[in-house]
C-alpha cells in the first residue's frame, strides 16, 4: 500500500525533498483535502529545517492512510518526476488502476520495468571516460591574469576523480591549440561512457580567449564531438563547463521568493536514428552579455559551486539538471563587489545558464564505497 511506501523510503525521500517541492506538495494537498490549514502551518514554521519539514509532511499524510499516501506519491510525480524516478516509485507500487480487476500485480522488479529503467537513464560505468580541464590563467597582458583558477582546477580534477573519470589537465592554451585539442581528444581512442571538458579562460558573446586573447568560437570546442565528428560518442552524453565572460554586463540586483520546477525524461526504442547534436549538456557560467565572477583566492562562483553540489548530488543518485538547478540557485544568492571596466565599485550578481540536448537523465554516480558512507571576486 501507499503509505508503505512512504514509510519504506521515508530517508530518501527526507533527503531529496527540496523547500520549494515541500510547498508545493502542500498547497496540492490542501486543495485536494489531505490536510487541513493548521497541519500545514505546522509543518512550514520558519524555524523549522527543511529535513524537518519534509518528514512531519510524510509521517503527518502516511498516518492518513492509503488513500492519502496516493495523492500525495501522485502528486510529487508532477512536482518533481526526477526525484520519483530516480527513487524507483513506480515499481515500489503494487497498486490497480481505479475500477480495474485486482488480478495479481506484476513483480516490482520484473525484466521489463528493467529495461525501461536503464532506458531512461545513460549507461555510466567505469571507466566512464576523459575529463579535459583546460585552464588560461596567463595571458599576454599580464594584467589580465586570472588569479584564483588553479583552485578551479583543483576542484575539478578531485570531483572527477571521484566519479572515475581518467582527467587530464591542459594550460595557457591560445585559440588555435584550444581547437587543435578539441579536434585530438575527439579522436581519442580512451573515451567511455561520457565525455567531460571544462573549460576556463575570459572571453565574449562569441567564445572564450585563448592565452594569445585571440576568441576560440564555442561551436570550435563543441562540435568536434557531435554525432558525425565522433562516432566514439555517439548516443553518449557529452559535457561541456565553460568558465568564461560573455560580455561586460553585470547582472541587476532584484529580490524573489522561492518558487518550484519539474523535469520529464523520455523512453527510447531499440533501433532508432537522433540528430548529430543530442546528448550534449552545455553549462555556461553566466548568461549572454554578462561578466562571470571569479574570487582570486578562493576560484570562480560558478565552478566552486558546480563542484560541491556534483559531490553532494552524486551521493544522492541526482541527475545533472537536478544539479545544475541547486547550482544556479545557489549562485544566484552569492553576494560580492567588483570593480567594473570603469573602475567603479558595482554590486556582483551573476546566474549560470545550461543548455542541453540530453535525451535521458544523467546520473554521475558516486562510487559505491562513497555513496555508502554520505548514508551513516574578480572577473573572467
Amino acid at each position: 500500500m501507499a503509505e508503505k511506501v512512504l514509510e519504506q523510503l521515508r530517508i530518501k525521500l527526507k533527503e531529496g525533498l527540496t523547500e520549494a517541492v515541500i510547498k508545493n506538495l502542500l498547497d496540492d494537498l490542501r486543495d485536494k483535502k489531505v490536510l487541513g490549514n493548521e497541519k500545514i502551518e505546522e509543518i512550514v514554521q520558519k524555524t523549522k529545517p527543511r529535513a524537518d519539514q519534509a518528514r512531519d509532511l510524510i509521517d503527518g499524510v502516511s498516518r492518513k492512510g492509503t488513500k492519502a499516501s496516493e495523492i500525495m506519491l501522485a502528486c510529487l510525480k508532477d512536482r518533481d518526476n526526477c526525484l520519483y524516478d530516480n527513487l524507483n516509485i513506480d515499481s515500489h507500487l503494487a497498486i490497480p488502476e481505479r475500477g480495474a480487476t485486482c488480478s495479481p500485480a506484476p513483480a516490482p522488479h520484473s525484466t521489463t520495468d528493467k529495461q525501461n529503467n536503464l532506458d531512461k537513464v545513460y549507461k555510466m560505468d567505469n571507466p566512464r571516460g576523459l575529463c579535459v580541464i583546460i585552464n588560461n590563467e596567463n595571458f599576454v597582458d599580464p594584467e589580465k591574469k586570472r588569479n584564483g583558477s588553479q583552485n578551479d582546477v583543483d576542484s575539478l580534477k578531485a570531483i572527477f576523480e571521484f566519479l572515475g573519470f581518467l582527467v587530464e589537465v591542459e594550460t595557457d592554451k591560445t585559440a588555435d591549440q584550444i581547437k587543435a585539442l578539441m579536434a585530438k581528444y575527439s579522436k581519442d581512442a580512451r573515451h567511455g561512457d561520457c565525455f567531460v571538458c571544462c573549460v576556463m579562460s575570459h572571453g565574449n558573446e562569441t567564445g572564450v580567449e585563448g592565452c594569445d586573447e585571440q576568441i576560440c568560437p564555442r561551436d570550435d570546442i563543441t562540435s568536434p564531438f557531435d554525432g558525425v565528428n565522433c562516432p566514439a560518442l555517439i548516443g553518449k552524453p557529452k559535457v561541456f563547463f565553460i568558465q568564461a565572460c560573455r560580455g561586460c554586463g553585470m547582472q541587476s540586483k532584484v529580490l524573489v521568493t522561492d518558487g518550484a520546477g519539474a523535469s520529464r525524461n523520455q523512453k527510447s526504442g531499440k533501433v532508432y536514428s537522433i540528430a548529430k547534436d543530442s546528448d550534449f549538456l552545455i553549462a555556461l557560467s553566466t548568461v549572454e552579455g554578462y561578466v562571470s565572477v571569479r574570487d582570486k583566492y578562493s576560484g570562480s562562483w560558478f565552478i566552486q559551486s558546480l563542484c560541491k553540489h556534483l559531490k553532494e548530488g552524486s551521493k544522492r543518485g541526482q541527475d545533472i539538471l537536478r544539479i545544475l538547478t541547486n547550482v544556479n540557485n545557489d549562485v544566484s544568492r552569492e553576494e560580492g563587489i567588483i570593480e567594473d571596466e570603469n573602475n567603479d565599485i558595482v554590486d556582483a550578481k551573476m546566474t549560470p545558464q545550461p543548455q542541453f540536448t540530453l535525451r535521458k537523465l544523467l546520473i554521475f554516480k558516486a562510487p559505491k564505497g562513497q555513496a555508502a558512507a554520505s548514508k551513516q571576486k574578480k572577473t573572467g
